[in-house]
């Protein structure tokens, strides 16, 4: 939940900054997504992994998988759409990156109903 978080933030910061924003802030902000991101995968897979019976573990995997590169391409699909005129360029990159974290939040709450096993 955490990079879930650090994810969301940075990219909404990100998409409520002017263009003029300083480089050095824009980099700042996408250490926090870049630093979220990988955080997060790992503990998707073992929740799904240890949502299911064992003898279904492969299937549970390759759907897990088949909907990442899914949504991966309908978010290149929807926020490249945003961003195909010049003149609406900078908008679209604003509400390309709120869209996300729009998502990411969603997902940040969807996260703290998951059910949690204490392994002893």
């Amino acid at each position: 939940m955490t990079g879930l978080a650090l994810m969301t933030a940075g990219l909404a910061v990100i998409g409520l900054l002017p263009a003029q924003a300083p480089l050095w802030l824009m980099a700042v902000l996408m250490m926090l997504v870049g630093l979220g991101g990988p955080t997060v995968s790992p503990p998707a897979t073992a929740v799904l992994l240890d949502a299911v019976p064992e003898r279904q573990a492969g299937v549970a995997s390759g759907v897990f998988n088949t909907s990442r590169q899914v949504g991966g391409a309908l978010a290149v699909a929807v926020f490249g759409g945003l961003l195909t005129h010049p003149d609406t360029f900078v908008r679209g990159v604003h509400t390309s990156l709120l869209l996300a974290a729009g998502v990411l939040a969603l997902t940040t709450v969807l996260a703290l109903f998951l059910p949690t096993k204490e392994h002893s």
